[in-house]
């Protein structure tokens, strides 16, 4: 958000869910349901020159409202049940390009800090030995799109930026619910101040975008005009936080797009549903897909996995900030993905001069080839100190 804002950007973390990404001590394996849908707004993009009001009108139906700065597609109010009949309405226009439901979305160097003993996750990617060579700047913003962060957090205060809250529409992007500010301290907490545990990038800032209520539910539309918001204000590193589900929508694919190109990473989590299945927002292009490890270097049993995943990181028992100034212990491979936004953060402020393309290929090509790479996941086990040694 401050310095280099051509690298804007990721993380994770929005997938479209089926059910709640897990919160607590252990991550349950997800159920694979049916998307649902707003019944009362269609997403709509139409051809070059035409006009998407005009279109409206004439078809009956109501307001239409931009999702932001960086993409064509809109969203379209239309009467209360009658989605599925508009949308065949649209889609049969001559003016109309593309026209998609909107989907519901669920939520799914050795610092001084004292609880670090107890985050496993570090040594296990050699965090500790890449803090040696660099401990990551403010050069780089990590927007967390998610429930949220705490923005008085001890841990995390200092290094928030302005972001904003688009389930309530204002500028404080509170954390109700925990698992935003747990991906937030994942990913960036404080590290080396004497005071309760490190993030993987001690230097990056954090941006909260709150697009998930406490009931850890929101749209397609909503998270694109966090998407959006993240790539216009800056960002980085897009953490899409939540995931495993869902299906694929042309209007979540351009909204990534845009910020891959315009130099961003977004990174968002295979899922919890212990499947080989592709889920989204993971399997998009342009993201960094993550599948979870545990402490014994092997597959969460909870995570998704597959050749479409792209690396795994630990997922399992994180112990990272929570709500209210303390900590807690969550999996889930949205952890995993907040340990990869951290790294990314770190190796991207590590050579400035480096392309988004190439910092994700250093990130692949240095992950370590545990078990089942190739079949799980891609590339490997990322490890930052690799990544970041001579880069």
């Amino acid at each position: 958000m401050r310095t280099f804002k051509k690298w804007v950007g990721i993380v994770a973390a929005t997938s479209m869910l089926t059910t709640l990404a897990p919160i607590g001590a252990s991550a349950a394996v997800q159920t694979d349901k049916k998307p649902s849908f707003a019944d009362n707004q269609i997403l709509v993009k139409v051809k070059p020159g035409k006009d998407l009001k005009k279109v409206a009108t004439k078809l009956g139906a109501g307001i239409v409202e931009d999702l932001g700065q960086t993409n064509q597609w809109k969203l379209v109010k239309v009467p209360a049940g009658k989605a599925a009949e508009f949308l065949d309405k649209f889609k049969s226009d001559a003016d109309v390009e593309q026209a998609e439901l909107d989907e519901v979305i669920h939520i799914n160097r050795t610092p001084s800090d004292p609880s670090y003993a107890a985050q496993y996750h570090h040594k296990r990617i050699q965090a500790d030995l890449a803090w040696d060579i660099h401990t990551g700047t403010d050069g780089a913003t990590i927007a967390v799109v998610d429930t949220g962060v705490d923005l008085d957090h001890p841990d995390l205060a200092s290094k928030i930026v302005a972001g904003y809250d688009f389930v309530n529409n204002d500028n404080i992007a509170d954390d109700d619910e925990g698992h935003g500010t747990h991906c937030a301290g994942t990913a960036a907490a404080i590290g080396n101040n004497a005071y309760q545990g490190s993030g993987v990038s001690w230097g990056a800032l954090i941006m909260p975008i709150k697009v998930m209520s406490r009931a850890g539910s929101t749209l397609t539309s909503t998270v694109i005009k966090g998407i959006d918001f993240a790539q216009t204000n800056g960002a980085d590193v897009i953490l899409l936080s939540f995931g495993g589900g869902g299906s694929y929508t042309q209007a979540f694919q351009d909204s990534i797009n845009a910020a891959w190109s315009a130099g961003a990473h977004v990174v968002a989590p295979a899922g919890n549903l212990a499947t080989n299945t592709p889920t989204y927002p993971a399997n998009y292009a342009n993201v960094i897909s993550v599948a979870s490890t545990d402490s014994a270097d092997i597959k969460s049993s909870f995570s998704s996995f597959g050749t479409w995943v792209d690396v795994a990181a630990p997922g399992s028992s994180i112990y990272a900030t929570a709500i209210g100034g303390g900590m807690t212990t969550k999996s889930g491979t949205p952890m995993a993905a907040s340990v990869v936004a951290g790294m990314v953060a770190l190796v991207r402020t590590k050579n400035l001069n480096a392309s988004n393309a190439t910092v994700q290929s250093r990130i692949f090509s240095t992950a370590d080839r545990i078990t089942y790479t190739g079949s799980y996941w891609m590339h490997g086990r990322v490890n930052a100190y690799r990544a970041v040694n001579g880069f």
